[in-house]
C-alpha cells in the first residue's frame, strides 16, 4: 500500500491509527535507509523491492559466510561465522569452538582447518584463522543503526544450507534476564535457529553491523554485538597478540545530576589509575574516552573500550567547575575468568568502571 494510502485510511478509520502510524513509521524509515524501498508503480511494490534488495546483498555476501564445527570430549558443535578480511580471519561465536580440541571451517565445500585465536567470553565472540586467501564481508557503522532499521543475517542451521533471514532492530539492551553485557546489544526481530551462533548481521548497504551471540524469546528475536564490538577484540589482537581490557578502577552510583549526568564517583581506591590521575569521590562523570555519560550504566559502554596502556580522558564536574583527567588504564587485576563476567547489582547497587 503506497504511503500517502496508509495515512488516508489511519485519517478513515481512527480506532486503526495506532497501528496504522506505526505501519507507516515503518515504511518511512525502510525508505530512508534505501530509497528503493519506496513504493513506486514502475518498480514495484515494497515487498518486492525489499526482497529483491535481500537477494542482492545474500548474492554478492554467500561467499563469505562459514559453517563452524568444533569437537570436543562431548561431541561436535555447529555454528556460523564469517570472513572479515582476505586473509582468512573469521568472526564466530565463542561458545561454539570454547574448550574444542579441533575446529574446522566449511567453505565453498572444502573443510579447512581453523586456529582459534581467541575465544572471549566478555564479548561473546572468538576469531579463528584459516590459511586460505578469502573472500570478506566489509566493516559497517553499527553507532549508525537505529530503531526499526532493517537487518539482514546470513547464516547455517544446522545440516541445512546457508540461508537469509530478515528482520528488525527492536532495540538496544543492556541486559538481559538479570545479567549485564559487557557492552550494549542490538535487538532484533530476527528469527534465529540452531547453528547459526557467529553469523554476521548486515544492513542495507551489505556491511556488517554486528555478530549474533544470542537466540531470545525462543528463537523469535536475537540479540547481536555490535561490529565496533568484536573489532575492539580483534584490533587488540592485532596490536598485542592478546586482549588488553582496560581497567581504571571506579566505582560509580546515580546520584544528583550534573552537568547533564548522574554518574557520581562513588568510591575511589588511592593505588587504582582512575585516583591517581586525579579523579575523585564526588565527581560527576560526563565523559570516558569518546563515550558520553549520562547515567552509572553507562559505564559499561565506556569501559569495554579501554585498553590496557593506551590513554583515556575523563571529563567530570566538580561542583560547578568542569575538569578533564587522563588517565592510564591498568590490565584488570582480576582472574581472565572473573573480568570477562558483568553480573547485574541489585536495585541501587553500585557498578564498577573496569
Amino acid at each position: 500500500m503506497p504511503l500517502l494510502a496508509v495515512f488516508r485510511r489511519a485519517l478513515r478509520a481512527p480506532h486503526l491509527l495506532p497501528s496504522t502510524l506505526v505501519a507507516a513509521a515503518l515504511l518511512v524509515s525502510l525508505s530512508s535507509w534505501y530509497p528503493v524501498f519506496a513504493d513506486d508503480p514502475a518498480t514495484g511494490s515494497v515487498a518486492d523491492n525489499i526482497s529483491a534488495e535481500v537477494r542482492k546483498i545474500f548474492s554478492e555476501r554467500k561467499d563469505a559466510v562459514v559453517r563452524v564445527r568444533a569437537r570436543d570430549g562431548l561431541g561436535i558443535r555447529f555454528g556460523s561465522g564469517f570472513f572479515v578480511d582476505p586473509a582468512g580471519t573469521i568472526f564466530t561465536h565463542a561458545g561454539i569452538v570454547l574448550k574444542a580440541d579441533e575446529v574446522t571451517v566449511i567453505h565453498e565445500g572444502r573443510e579447512l582447518p581453523a586456529r582459534v585465536l581467541v575465544a572471549d567470553l566478555r564479548s561473546g565472540i572468538a576469531i579463528l584463522k584459516v590459511e586460505v586467501n578469502s573472500p570478506f564481508i566489509p566493516v559497517g557503522d553499527s553507532t549508525a543503526v537505529a530503531l526499526a532499521s532493517p537487518v539482514l543475517m546470513l547464516g547455517f542451521p544446522e545440516d541445512m544450507e546457508l540461508c537469509p533471514n530478515f528482520g528488525f532492530v527492536a532495540g538496544f539492551d543492556r541486559q538481559y534476564l538479570g545479567q549485564y553485557f559487557s557492552t550494549t546489544h542490538i535487538r532484533a526481530n530476527l528469527p534465529v535457529q540452531r547453528g547459526q551462533g557467529g553469523a554476521p548481521v548486515l544492513n542495507m548497504k551489505g556491511e556488517a553491523v554486528g555478530v549474533l551471540v544470542g537466540r531470545i524469546e525462543g528463537g523469535s528475536a536475537c540479540h547481536i554485538l555490535p561490529i565496533r564490538a568484536a573489532e575492539k577484540v580483534r584490533l587488540d589482537l592485532v596490536r598485542f597478540g592478546e586482549l588488553r581490557p582496560g581497567w581504571v578502577g571506579v566505582e560509580v552510583e546515580d546520584g544528583a545530576a550534573a552537568g547533564g549526568s548522574t554518574a557520581r564517583v562513588h568510591e575511589l581506591d588511592p593505588s587504582t589509575p582512575a585516583a591517581q590521575s586525579g579523579l575523585a569521590p564526588g565527581d560527576t562523570i560526563l565523559r570516558i574516552g569518546k563515550t558520553p555519560v549520562t547515567t552509572s550504566e553507562d559505564v559499561l559502554d565506556a569501559a569495554y573500550f579501554l585498553t590496557a596502556g593506551d590513554a583515556a580522558e575523563i571529563e567530570v564536574m566538580r561542583g560547578t567547575e568542569q575538569l578533564k583527567f587522563t588517565v592510564k588504564p591498568e590490565l584488570h587485576p582480576l582472574s581472565p575468568e572473573r573480568q570477562m563476567q558483568v553480573v547485574a547489582p541489585e536495585a541501587g547497587a553500585k557498578l564498577r568502571l573496569e
